[in-house]
């Protein structure tokens, strides 16, 4: 394993405790819920908006990535803050294994843009991007494998959406 492996294990794995401890001790599984859910809209915003503030302010794409999303982020934290105290959203003694689940789902989310982030500032053929298809956790992490075979499989036994993931 790579030492880009073990910092995307450490990510993922942190978070996900951060984010049970968190549910449990508002007791309620919608506060990771919700930060989760912000922090896949940020990274999704901050990827594609960074080419164009970056042209626009002529910096770099990767510093205007990485701005972009720990704002997007931060307001994602409040916003579900905000939601949570009006929803309350809880599954009783569930609530610990939920969180857990969201805690994962907020840190691959964390973990992909950091990666992003490196292989865009060093370029594919830099070190991680060059090396990233040995990387056993990286690269599930950044690429979305498994997703993505799993998805083909319920497209293929006709369980998904009726639409072509291959377009566009």
């Amino acid at each position: 394993m790579q030492w880009f492996d073990w910092m995307t294990l450490a990510i993922v794995l942190g978070v996900a405790v951060v984010q049970t401890i968190r549910g449990s001790k508002v007791d309620g599984m919608g506060l990771p819920l919700f930060d989760a859910a912000g922090l896949v809209i940020a990274a999704v915003a901050a990827t594609k908006l960074s080419g164009g503030v970056a042209q626009a302010l002529h910096l770099e794409k990767t510093l205007v990535m990485l701005v972009l999303f720990v704002l997007l982020g931060v307001g994602a934290f409040v916003a579900g803050r905000w939601l949570f105290t009006v929803t309350e959203w809880s599954f009783g003694t569930m609530d610990g294994f939920f969180s857990f689940v969201f805690g994962v789902v907020a840190g691959w989310t964390i973990a992909h843009m950091v990666l992003r982030i490196i292989i865009e500032s060093q370029g594919v053929t830099g070190p991680v991007g060059s090396a990233i298809g040995s990387a056993i956790v990286a690269r599930e992490v950044f690429e979305f494998r498994g997703w993505n075979w799993l998805m083909q499989l319920f497209f293929k036994a006709r369980l998904g959406p009726e639409f072509d993931p291959d377009v566009g």
